[in-house]
């Protein structure tokens, strides 16, 4: 949540999707397979592999997506200085704000709903849809739906591998379809 609060915009990636990050899948593959396979003796020894290697992938080792320069050549800091607090993230006059608990807990219509342990403390947001059910946000990051009916949570994130996809009988959209976001 700290990344949301400094503006950075999260990307979601489905489950055993590597190609939806090709590039940092491929970086990774890499350090595995020059600092961990087979992994040091000690945690002081895969230490210094991780500095190695990290001083060659940046500071020698071309990279043929940044034209065969190397990463350090093209590192500029941010002129945007990095906060000594973080503020919370703001919210509309139209919005419902409930503050997370610190079992990770919001309270909604009477009911104590489980949404997460990393926002404890957190303020979220719980907007209504056009359906009536309601949907939580942290920042601009919808996390999750309550439904009307069931009054029961439902996380937005990529569906989890090997689950079968609900259907609504009648439009033959996904029950878990709402607004472009999906539930888990």
């Amino acid at each position: 949540m700290k990344w949301l609060k400094l503006g950075i915009r999260l990307e979601r990636m489905d489950p055993g999707s590597p190609q939806q990050n090709a590039r940092h899948e491929r970086m990774h593959a890499t350090l595995k397979a020059e600092t961990a396979a087979p992994p040091a003796r000690s945690l002081a020894a895969q230490q210094q592999r991780f500095n190695d290697f990290r001083a060659i992938y940046n500071d020698e080792r071309p990279h043929e997506g940044i034209g065969q320069e190397t990463p350090a050549s093209r590192y500029q800091p941010s002129p945007r200085p990095y906060p000594r607090r973080l503020e919370g993230p703001h919210y509309d006059a139209t919005q419902t704000v409930r503050r997370v608990r610190s079992n990770g807990q919001i309270k909604w219509g009477g009911d104590f709903l489980f949404l997460s342990e990393a926002l404890i403390g957190e303020h979220v947001a719980v907007d209504e849809t056009e359906t009536g059910d309601w949907v939580v946000s942290f920042a601009d990051l919808p996390l999750a739906l309550i439904n009307r009916r069931t009054k029961k949570l439902r996380r937005f994130g990529p569906a989890r591998p090997g689950r079968p996809k609900a259907h609504h009988q009648k439009t033959g959209k996904s029950v878990n379809d709402v607004a472009g976001l999906k539930c888990q």
